[in-house]
C-alpha cells in the first residue's frame, strides 16, 4: 500500500489511559514514550484552550502508516513482550490498548493475527479500533479525540 492522497493509510499504536502519572507508567513500563500527558494538562486546538479529561501514554510502532496493521502490532509486540511484569503491573493502573487506526476510501475487514491476540491478552492489553472512510472530517475528529481523552458516546476512555 503506497502512501498517497489516494490511498488507504493504516496504523497502530500502544497506549495506556486513565488517571496515573505518566512518568510513574514510564518507570512501570521501563520504557520511554512517544508521547505522553497527564489529566488536567491544558492543550490549545485551533486558538482554543482545553483540559485532558484523561491520562495518556504513548507508544508508537517505529512504522509509518504505509504499512499494515499487522506489521505495526507485530513491532509493538517486539517491544512490549520483553516487558511482561510491568505491563501486568501497568494493567492494574490504567487501561492498555493497542489501537488500530485506519482511513479507508471503502470498505474495512482485517482479521488480527490470531498469535498476536492471545499474547496481548496475557498482557493484559486490549484492542481498540478507530476506522474512517476518506473525504470527511473524521480524521480530525479522531484528533480531536485523542487530545481531550474522550469517546464519542460522551464518557471518558478510561471508564
Amino acid at each position: 500500500m503506497a502512501n498517497s492522497a489516494d490511498t488507504d493509510r493504516e496504523y497502530a499504536y500502544f497506549r495506556a489511559v486513565g488517571s496515573f502519572d505518566p512518568a510513574e507508567m514510564t518507570g512501570v513500563l521501563g520504557i520511554e514514550p512517544s508521547e505522553c500527558w497527564s489529566t488536567e494538562d491544558e492543550f490549545e486546538i485551533r486558538g482554543n484552550t482545553f483540559n485532558r479529561r484523561s491520562s495518556s501514554w504513548k507508544l508508537d510502532s517505529g512504522h509509518g502508516d504505509n504499512e499494515g496493521l499487522d506489521i505495526h502490532i507485530s513491532a509493538l509486540l517486539g517491544t512490549l513482550s520483553s516487558q511482561r511484569d510491568g505491563l501486568l503491573r501497568a494493567s492494574t493502573i490504567a487501561k492498555l490498548q493497542i489501537v488500530c487506526v485506519g482511513f479507508y476510501y471503502q470498505s474495512f475487514s482485517w482479521e488480527p493475527n490470531f498469535e498476536h491476540q492471545k499474547e496481548l491478552t496475557a498482557l493484559g492489553v486490549g484492542f481498540w479500533f478507530d476506522t474512517y472512510s476518506f473525504g470527511d472530517y473524521h480524521e480530525e475528529m479522531v484528533e480531536l479525540r485523542e487530545q481531550v481523552g474522550g469517546r464519542q458516546d460522551g464518557k471518558s476512555e478510561a471508564e
